[in-house]
């Protein structure tokens, strides 16, 4: 039987010693390593997962009936169905009615106001806030299928006698716009407005649904 010396013996061991801790060191580092990658990884997973704040949207409900006296049906006869063609939207409008009537628009759908409210709005990004009004603006659908709302809604604001001064609408503050609205239903969408306290004396709003309808129109004091 061989005899190794003693020396080579213990060179053996330390060798196999120092490969064992390096092996050790190396799987500890690739372990490290992996687990470094899978949190970083995982952090842009969770900051995508973030909910993002978005302004509310308006709920449709079931339409209540609507006593027929409080509902007006403006002469169509002042309407120019090129209005929008030719870029005088002022000939898309229905003569004016006071802020609380309603107005039937080509018999199926109606239009109203609830109670305008003063209101001091903040500003959101690229808007300029300050002392306004709160619009809401109620579509009631009564004809026999679904009306688009979110691609043509349009809500105006002017203060002042005749044209007036455009208001700013604080679009932060405002209901989003639901897609559509079924038959039989009725929706409120809330719009602020931007108007000096001391403007608010004559109001003018035009509430549009489009390039197929009149615009109704509405005007009084929101003071």
């Amino acid at each position: 039987m061989m005899i190794l010396p003693a020396v080579l013996v213990l060179g053996l061991g330390l060798a196999a010693c120092g490969g064992g801790k390096s092996h050790s060191a190396a799987s500890s580092s690739a372990s490290s390593a992996s687990a470094s990658g899978s949190a970083a990884a995982s952090a842009p997973a969770a900051a995508s997962n973030a909910t993002t704040p978005t302004v509310q949207t308006a709920k449709p409900s079931p339409a209540p009936p609507s006593p027929s006296n409080e509902v007006a049906t403006p002469d169509a006869s002042s309407i120019d169905p090129k209005a929008v063609e030719t870029g005088d939207l002022s000939k898309d409008e229905y003569p004016e009615v006071s802020l609380d009537k309603s107005v039937r628009v080509d018999g199926d759908v109606v239009i109203s106001l609830g109670k305008l409210q003063a209101q001091d709005f903040a500003s959101g990004p690229a808007e300029v806030g300050g002392p306004g009004v709160l619009v809401p603006v109620t579509v009631t659908n009564n004809s026999g299928q679904d009306l688009a709302l979110a691609s043509v809604l349009s809500t105006t604001v002017n203060y002042g006698e005749g044209a007036g001064t455009p208001a700013s609408e604080i679009v932060s503050a405002s209901d989003a716009v639901p897609a559509s609205l079924a038959a039989g239903q009725t929706v409120t969408v809330n719009r602020a407005f931007v108007i000096p306290a001391e403007d608010r004396a004559s109001v003018k709003v035009v509430v549009d649904l489009g390039a197929d309808h009149g615009a109704a129109t509405f005007r009084g004091s929101a003071g």
